[in-house]
C-alpha cells in the first residue's frame, strides 16, 4: 500500500549547492524484534548538512561549469516533478480516506492502481535522468528514496548501491542501505552499513541513533554479528545513544529512545533510567509528550517500590489515550502485598 508522504521513509534526497535536505529516518519501518513496542517512527525529518555533498562554490574559487549547471537545473526540475506528483497523490489518499468514512471512497486496490499510474511519470523521469547522468550521486539517492516510498526495497537498494559506488566516502548511501537491509531482515549487513556511516561521519548523531536502534531491535543477531554475549548488547546500545545525544542534546525523540534503552537493563538500572526519562521530560515539546514520559517514570517508581512518587506522577496524567496505561499502573500499586514469610 502506498502511504501519504508523512508516513513514508524519505531517504537521502539532497539538493546540491543549497540545502542538504536529508530524509533519513530509516526507523520509519517498525522493527519486528524485541523493541517493536517502542514507537521508533518519528515524523521529524533530520536535516543533515553534509559538506561532502556541497558542490556550490564561489566564482572567486572556481569558475562555474556551464554544463554542470545545466545538469543541476535539470535535476532540480526532476525533484520538483517528484514533489508535485507526490503532493497530488497524497491529496488523493487523504481525500479518499475522508470519503471512505461516509462509504463513498474507492477501494484500496483501485486507489493504489491510480496512484501507481500517476507515479510512473516520476519513475520514467528518474530512469531517463540517470541514463544520461549515471554518476549523479544525488539523483541516485533521490531515486532510491522514490522506490523506498513505494515499498520496493530491492530497487531502492540498487540505486543506493550505485550511489555508494559513486562516492564510498559519503555516509548517506551507507545509512540508507543500512535501513533497507534492516527492513529486509539482513541484520548483519544493516549493522555493517550503519557502522560505516558512523565512521565516515562521526559527528552526525543520526547514524549512531540508527545503529543503536538496530542493535536494540535485534539483540540476538547483534550478539552473533559482534561475537559477544547477548547481555553486552544493551550496554553497547546505551553507549551509542549517549554518543548520539552528545551530538544532538536538544532532540526529544532521541532522548526518549535513549531513556527507553535503560528499561532493558538487567537488573534494571532504575536510577539511570529515571535520570534519562527526566532529561527527556525536560525536552518534551508539548503536554501530551510530557504525559507519555510520566507514564514511564511512574512505572519505574512503582517497580522499585516508590508508590507515593508513582501516584504523584500519575496525578499529572490525564490524556484519555493514556488512561489504560495509567489504570494498569494504579492497579499494581493498589494490589495487596504478599505477607512476609515467617
Amino acid at each position: 500500500m502506498i502511504l501519504p508522504r508523512e508516513h513514508r521513509a524519505e531517504d537521502g534526497r539532497f539538493v546540491s549547492g543549497e540545502q542538504a535536505k536529508a530524509r533519513l529516518n530509516w526507523t520509519d519501518a517498525k522493527p519486528a524484534g524485541k523493541f517493536a513496542g517502542v514507537n521508533w517512527i518519528r515524523n521529524t525529518l533530520a536535516t543533515v548538512l553534509l559538506s561532502a555533498l556541497a558542490t556550490g562554490v564561489t566564482a572567486e574559487t572556481k569558475p562555474v561549469d556551464a554544463g554542470a549547471a545545466a545538469v543541476e537545473r535539470e535535476f532540480r526540475e526532476l525533484l520538483k516533478l517528484d514533489d508535485r506528483v507526490h503532493d497530488e497523490v497524497d491529496k488523493w489518499i487523504r481525500d479518499n480516506a475522508a470519503l471512505a468514512e461516509v462509504d463513498a471512497g474507492i477501494t484500496r486496490d483501485s486507489l493504489s492502481a491510480q496512484v501507481r499510474i500517476r507515479l510512473q511519470k516520476v519513475e520514467n523521469a528518474y530512469v531517463a535522468f540517470v541514463a544520461k547522468h549515471p554518476k549523479h550521486l544525488e539523483a541516485r539517492l533521490a531515486f532510491g528514496s522514490y522506490y523506498s516510498g513505494l515499498g520496493e526495497a530491492d530497487k531502492a537498494i540498487g540505486q543506493w548501491i550505485e550511489a555508494r559506488q559513486i562516492d564510498r566516502n559519503n555516509p548517506v548511501p551507507w545509512n540508507n542501505l543500512g535501513k533497507a537491509y534492516g527492513q529486509k531482515g539482513n541484520v548483519s549487513e544493516s549493522i555493517r552499513h550503519f557502522t560505516k556511516a558512523t565512521e565516515i561521519a562521526p559527528n552526525q548523531s543520526l547514524y549512531y541513533r540508527n545503529l543503536a536502534a538496530m542493535l536494540f531491535a535485534y539483540p540476538d543477531h547483534a550478539a552473533r554479528h559482534y561475537l559477544i554475549d547477548r547481555n553486552l548488547i544493551v550496554p553497547k546500545v546505551i553507549s551509542l545513544f549517549k554518543k548520539a545525544r552528545e551530538l544532538d542534546p536538544k532532540n526529544f525523540p532521541l532522548a526518549a529512545d535513549a531513556a527507553m534503552a535503560y528499561l532493558a537493563t538487567k537488573p534494571l538500572q532504575s536510577k539511570e533510567a529515571i535520570t534519562a526519562w527526566n532529561e527527556a521530560l525536560a525536552l518534551a515539546p508539548d503536554d501530551r509528550s510530557k504525559q507519555g514520559v510520566r507514564i514511564h517514570l511512574a512505572r519505574i517508581h512503582a517497580h522499585i517500590g516508590g508508590s507515593k512518587t508513582a501516584r504523584d506522577i500519575l496525578s499529572k496524567v490525564n490524556d484519555p489515550k493514556l488512561a489504560g496505561l495509567k489504570e494498569e499502573i494504579l492497579k499494581k500499586l493498589d494490589a495487596p502485598t504478599a505477607p512476609a514469610k515467617p
